[in-house]
């Protein structure tokens, strides 16, 4: 188990990351301004610049992502936006291509990119021998597997915990970029999985009626996080780098709460210092979700399909018993339901989103007026945006971080000092001459009220944990002087704080990359291994790999007979068809199709390990 814990949070900017720390994140991770693998949540260096220095006197982490595959053109300039962002302050670097660690990295921890797909523990072990710091295990794993990972290896083990759900292996879809020329290993990934399909067999009849057939739940493993922590898991990883400021805050929150209680149970600490408190109780059903799934976390099974629609389905309200044109009926509505809660309904072939617009007793009406929407009696309500949640949102946690303070003196002095209340050691200290001050005439009232004006640290991101005072006398000091005092020690604690922080950040000394021997590759050398420019592939021969082809993306290889998709996911196994149990239906017959317009797709089911390949015709 790790020394010390991470909750690792996503931003898709600066702002929504200093919400995430207040939130209770230990750590966040957020795009540069280019080379991320969300294209749409690029940040410039002098935004990371500001971010880093709030982070830091929390003692949170800031991890940037530079994480696409590169061609020969990018390297350079990938590099020099990898320097530009540690001085900026960042922790380190999350990549996904080879080639930039042949380009002269800064002195900082290297994180490896969850395209990397990182499945066995031998390629646990390729990926520290690179010189990563961190490894991300992929999300299909089970505990066991993670736990005979974590075994393995001495770096950090971080395991997605909650978000968003690629169906594809992390690193091993190109279905994107097959079918429209946009590559998620590029940051540009267009979901062409969340997009419905036909099911159909080798003679071309439906199979089952069309549905979002790649289409996943959301991950929520927020019941399992002890198990994940005994498995080794030292870094708990939120995904959402798109997501709004909302659903990060609640999220986070959530997974803070539930983590500290099982970190309590094992007495382990977390990363960060400062405790969080908001206005809010978090819940994961309260923001974006397409329901939820732990996605084999404890063996393969099944449950994790959201065949019927790929948007949030949020919160289960109940059902319409009684509904009329424009709306329905539902008892105690006005206790319930708020102008502007955005629903979703479901009845068999019937679904539909729409926001409430009123609500009148127990009347609940829906759309636009000249809509007219019709509900079926008996459709499932479900609620995707609380919008007396989100009041509740709005404002910013609050996070403090305890701080001692002591009143001393010297021959000629009054001392006052701040210094940390956790193992940083950080502090701050200022003298005030004797010989300026007045001798109090009421040495009890004068220290109570020195006590409480030197404590109140309000709008600061400290609170006192104890005051202590050791003085023959008691000086009188106007308020005014002394919230000057207490403004002066705070930012000196600060300048303290980052001091000492910004010293073990630059003390870091990355091991240097070390060949080992493997009896078999611990991952495939072809295509897959997504090397797109000369240095990865001279790096990977540096390590005793020997790349037979490149990247889809770089044009060079010709994909026929090759699949666009490795997946853990299986259509049959959702469809409670599995070919293993002999449930297959009359019209059962292989090769089986997806089709969607001009996209025909055939599935190749892998029994061994309860997955598919899926190849574009």
């Amino acid at each position: 188990m790790a020394e010390k814990v991470e909750l690792l949070s996503p931003a898709k900017n600066a702002e929504i990351a200093k919400s995430a720390i207040l939130a209770g994140a230990d750590s966040v991770y957020i795009g540069a301004s280019a080379f991320g693998a969300r294209a749409a949540a690029a940040n410039p260096v002098e935004d990371i610049e500001a971010l880093c220095k709030f982070a830091h006197l929390f003692g949170c982490k800031v991890y940037v992502a530079l994480n696409t595959i590169l061609d020969d053109g990018e390297l350079d300039a990938a590099a020099r936006l990898a320097w530009s962002v540690y001085r900026a302050g960042a922790d380190a670097l999350i990549i996904q291509d080879f080639g930039l660690l042949e380009c002269g990295l800064p002195p900082m921890p290297l994180h490896a990119s969850t395209q990397c797909h990182l499945a066995t523990p031998d390629k646990a072990r390729f990926l520290e021998a690179c010189g990563f710091d961190t490894i991300v295990v992929a999300r299909e794993l089970s505990l066991d597997e993670i736990s005979e990972i974590s075994k393995s290896v001495s770096c950090k083990i971080e395991c997605f915990a909650h978000g968003a759900l690629c169906v594809s292996y992390s690193g091993q879809c190109y279905l994107s970029h097959a079918v429209g020329g946009r590559s998620g290993n590029r940051g540009e990934c267009a979901q062409p999985c969340r997009m419905p399909y036909s099911l159909e067999n080798s003679e071309g009849k439906e199979v089952m009626e069309p549905a979002h057939y790649l289409s996943l739940r959301d991950m929520n493993r927020s019941k399992g996080l002890g198990e994940m922590l005994d498995a080794g898991v030292g870094v708990f990883k939120i995904e959402g780098r798109l997501k709004d400021a909302e659903y990060v805050k609640n999220i986070t929150a959530l997974y803070r709460k539930r983590l500290d209680a099982e970190l309590e149970k094992r007495g382990v600490k977390k990363l960060s210092y400062g405790k969080s408190s908001a206005a809010f109780e978090p819940s994961a059903q309260k923001t974006f979700n397409r329901l939820f799934t732990e996605y084999h976390l404890r063996g393969t099974q099944g449950g994790n399909e959201s065949f019927a629609t790929p948007k949030a389905r949020g919160e289960p309200i109940g059902t319409v018993e009684k509904a009329f044109g424009g709306g329905f009926f539902f008892r105690n509505a006005s206790q319930i339901f708020s102008n502007g809660d955005g629903l979703f309904f479901e009845s068999g072939n019937f679904s539909l989103g729409s926001s409430v617009q009123r609500v009148d007793g127990d009347r609940v009406l829906v759309g636009r007026p000249d809509e007219r929407i019709f509900i079926p009696a008996g459709a499932k309500i479900w609620r995707n945006r609380d919008a007396a949640f989100e009041k509740l949102l709005k404002p910013e946690a609050v996070r403090k971080m305890p701080v001692n303070i002591s009143i001393g003196e010297d021959g000629e002095n009054y001392i006052f000092k701040f210094e940390t209340a956790d193992d940083r050691h950080a502090e701050a200290v200022e003298k005030i001459a004797k010989a300026s001050v007045e001798t109090a005439q009421n040495q009890e009232a004068a220290e109570a009220k020195l006590k409480e004006n030197i404590s109140k640290l309000g709008a600061s991101f400290f609170e006192a944990a104890q005051i202590r005072a050791e003085v023959k006398s008691f000086p009188h000091m106007k308020p005014a002087d002394v919230n000057a005092l207490r403004r002066t020690l705070v930012e000196k604690l600060k300048a303290d704080i980052l001091k000492k922080y910004e010293a073990a950040r630059t003390a870091y000394k990355r091991r240097p990359a070390q060949k080992i021997e493997f009896e078999n590759p611990p991952f495939d050398c072809d295509y897959r291994a997504n090397v797109r420019n000369r240095k990865a592939e001279a790096f990977y021969a540096r390590m005793g790999f020997k790349i037979s082809e490149y990247a889809p993306e770089s044009g060079k290889t010709d994909m026929r007979g090759k699949p666009v998709m490795t997946t853990k996911h299986c259509i049959l196994r959702e469809l409670d068809m599995c070919k293993k149990e002999n449930r297959k239906p009359e019209n059962f017959s292989e090769p089986m199709y997806l089709k969607s317009g001009n996209i025909k797709l055939r599935l190749k089911f892998d029994c061994a390990r309860c997955g598919m390949d899926i190849y574009k015709e």
